[in-house]
């Protein structure tokens, strides 16, 4: 294929990514006042949010199918439409039962377009032999980024329903637009019937990778923490409050880009075993020691508490990077089935576990503190070491 055609296709892909990292992540900064209009505990709210997995778990189990038999563009679409809805929704609403819903709704509609976008990065990726899932989430990470550092610009100057709305709509309309210039390099429906892939299949052709599940959980129970959260975290325990809330959440993700962009040049010097078991030792002791820390200071050295706490989140996005985009890579590596599918697949096992460690986090949180709970995805961390050899295959993709 043409390379200025393969560069077009990248600069697309890459707009998707950060489309949906913008989108999805745009209402996370400002949790605190989604909480305080509900009128919720924090166990009670960060229960209620995670029950977005349960829309996941759907997800997860029949949109590789979908894709695999109706193509990707489909997909996009629906998805990318659901996600603007549910967002405008979920800021409107002071109905505990209707931001369930919509959180449920939100959570389908989220892993539906995480699959889609998922698979056709893997699809590039295969058609061409240059690993870029990683540089994918990478521009996922910055969209996640630019949305936060807007959010905490506009606290206390727009509302949050006014933010939301004109964000989501403006996504919706340039994440569209994106996906019908993509059209032509889009996964088209497959048209074997000898290898069509029906609803009976889906249990029957489940994988279940322990390897990969186990580091997949271990390694992104941080970014669920965090953005579950960190802004909360930083608000009601550190006593830091405004806009600077949001900046050690924004220091994480800057770090998470600086280290999936730059993990091509450090895979130069390193095996991705051992990358990935540095990055999860790093990222886990530092998230642990800086909740220690910035706690303990928050009374009598509150600027000293928010200095730790952004060089602590920030070594700790930084190590744990790459992780879940070098397992996903591993999981694709280690199976014949097609990418939507094994995205799909090692979605469902994760969503389930990541949706009962959200809960227990939660309600640590209320009965606790949320400085003991967060100690929980820092402990996580520090097991990925343990599933770092499922990593090998990768140099086969």
């Amino acid at each position: 294929m043409n390379a200025s055609r393969l560069r077009g296709e990248l600069f697309q892909l890459q707009a998707l990514f950060f489309l949906f990292g913008f989108s999805i992540m745009s209402w996370i900064p400002r949790f605190p006042e989604v909480k305080e209009g509900l009128h919720l505990t924090n166990g009670s709210f960060g229960s209620l949010v995670s029950t977005g997995g349960l829309g996941s778990v759907f997800s997860l189990l029949t949109v590789g199918h979908i894709v695999h038999k109706f193509g990707v563009k489909v997909v996009m679409q629906v998805s990318a439409f659901v996600i603007a809805l549910s967002l405008i929704a979920l800021v409107h609403t002071n109905s505990i039962f209707v931001f369930l819903i919509f959180t449920i709704v939100l959570g389908a509609a989220t892993s539906g377009l995480y699959i889609a976008i998922n698979a056709q990065g893997f699809y590039y990726q295969d058609r061409t032999g240059k690993l870029v899932i990683t540089q994918l989430s990478g521009i996922w990470s910055a969209g996640a980024l630019v949305t936060a550092v807007l959010a905490g610009l506009l606290i206390d100057r727009l509302s949050l329903k006014a933010h939301i709305t004109i964000l989501a709509s403006t996504v919706l309309f340039l994440m569209l637009l994106t996906i019908n210039n993509l059209t032509e390099n889009l996964i088209k429906p497959n048209t074997e019937p000898d290898e069509e892939y029906h609803f009976r299949n889906l249990f029957k052709d489940f994988h279940f990778d322990k390897l990969i599940t186990g580091g997949l959980l271990c390694a992104v129970s941080l970014e669920f923490a965090i953005g579950d959260w960190a802004a909360i975290f930083t608000k009601e325990e550190a006593g830091i409050k405004g806009g600077l809330n949001t900046l050690p959440y924004i220091l994480f993700t800057l770090a998470m880009i600086s280290g999936r962009l730059s993990a091509n040049r450090l895979l130069a010097r390193y095996t991705i075993e051992k990358l990935v078991r540095r990055g999860a030792i790093l990222s886990g002791m530092s998230f642990a020691i800086t909740i220690f820390l910035s706690r303990v200071l928050t009374e009598s050295h509150k600027g000293i508490a928010l200095l730790i706490l952004c060089v602590g989140f920030s070594l700790a996005g930084l190590g744990s990077s790459f992780l879940v985009p070098i397992f996903l890579s591993a999981a694709n590596a280690r199976t014949s089935l097609p990418s939507s599918v094994v995205v799909g697949h090692i979605g469902v096992v994760n969503n389930a576990l990541i949706f009962g460690l959200r809960w227990l986090i939660a309600w640590i949180a209320q009965f606790f503190s949320l400085s003991i709970a967060l100690a929980i995805p820092a402990l996580a961390l520090l097991l990925v070491p343990y599933f770092a050899k499922a990593t090998k295959l990768i140099k086969s993709v």
